[in-house]
């Protein structure tokens, strides 16, 4: 992705099992998605 560029759409079920879509998340205002690639792994 570049700079300007628009976020593809991100679906994931939340921990409760309701539905987190991004675009919905976006109309409320700014969206921030970070990711930890080796999160909870244990190494």
């Amino acid at each position: 992705m570049n700079l300007g560029d628009v976020a593809p759409t991100i679906q994931l079920t939340d921990t409760s099992g309701g539905e987190f879509v991004s675009t919905r998340q976006v109309e409320q205002g700014p969206l921030v998605v970070a990711f930890y690639p080796l999160a909870f792994t244990g190494g």
